[in-house]
């Protein structure tokens, strides 16, 4: 069993710790979730053997909400394209 605790922006009510609650536990492999939108962060207990965590982030993502660090750019990725787009910039 594993738990992680994810920083999750954009709740701001009861109402949304419920659905992110709800949306979560529809998994396979999720045990428990607590969600709290003061702390803004999810908690979750999961069996990692039924459910990775990039799943659980995206089903977070899809109820509308952010989850740090999640579908953005790496610091790498970002320094690879900006150097990209100076190299494409230098051959024009």
């Amino acid at each position: 069993m594993a738990k992680v605790t994810l920083p999750v922006s954009g709740m701001k009510c009861d109402a949304c710790e419920n659905l992110i609650h709800d949306a979560l536990m529809e998994k396979e492999g999720v045990i428990a979730v607590k969600a709290d939108h003061q702390a803004k962060t999810v908690e979750i207990e999961y069996e990692a053997e039924k459910v990775d965590l990039d799943t659980l982030k995206q089903v977070i993502a899809d109820q509308g909400f952010k989850v740090e660090g999640f579908g953005e750019p790496s610091l790498l990725e970002k320094i690879k394209a900006f150097f990209d787009s100076l190299l494409a910039f230098f051959k024009s």
